[in-house]
């Protein structure tokens, strides 16, 4: 006896074009304006933020010009790479303490401490780059003038150990590159190996939390 072999008939998935008008509308809606906050949030980075941080940076710059004595070459690089150090070693503590103190019941004095806090460890951080970056420079310019043989020696010397880190991108800078802002903590900031320093089992908690 033969036997007839039946094909199970499966429900075929609705295609975009069976889909309701109103969602297509909804998601072309989405779209657009997703593009056009994109596209505001990258002019408002380089037309606005841009200008400001540049400011900053070449005012504080020549202020230490003027006041040469006060902030020699040496003095700026080895303390801009100490800060940056410190602050790479308390990214956690201070991250965890952070997030606890958000979780905590709401203290207006409390929030107030962690505001001034927040704004002093950013211009601080600003500093640190910009001493590393003004003393280097100063040294640079005291060991090796300004020849030209010299300088190209140490911007290919600079250049290897940069492809041998694997941190080549690191020499990127507006406009080839734009980032734009998002909801990250506040003393996070990426590193070469993204490994994390815990000083301690607990928390770490700053003299402002208490």
């Amino acid at each position: 006896m033969q036997s007839e072999s039946v094909a199970e008939e499966t429900p075929l998935e609705p295609s975009i074009i069976d889909q309701p008008s109103s969602v297509m509308d909804h998601r072309t809606t989405n779209r657009c304006r997703k593009r056009l906050l994109h596209l505001g949030d990258s002019l408002f980075s380089l037309f606005i933020i841009t200008p400001l941080v540049v400011a900053h940076w070449r005012g504080t710059w020549g202020w230490m010009d003027l006041n040469g004595p006060h902030f020699p070459g040496w003095l700026c690089f080895v303390l801009g790479i100490t800060l940056h150090t410190t602050f790479a070693l308390l990214r956690e503590p201070l991250n965890a303490a952070l997030a606890l103190a958000r979780n905590a019941p709401k203290s207006r004095w409390k929030t107030v401490k962690r505001w001034c806090v927040s704004r002093m460890y950013t211009y601080a951080f600003s500093m640190a780059c910009l001493m590393h970056w003004r003393g280097g420079w100063n040294v640079m310019e005291l060991y090796f003038a300004f020849n030209l043989l010299p300088a190209l020696s140490i911007s290919a010397f600079c250049l290897v150990g940069l492809v041998w880190a694997k941190s080549v991108r690191n020499l990127l800078a507006p406009p080839f590159i734009i980032l734009t802002d998002r909801k990250e903590a506040l003393f996070s900031f990426p590193t070469r190996f993204r490994m994390k320093v815990l000083a301690c089992e607990k928390a770490y908690h700053p003299p402002w939390y208490r």
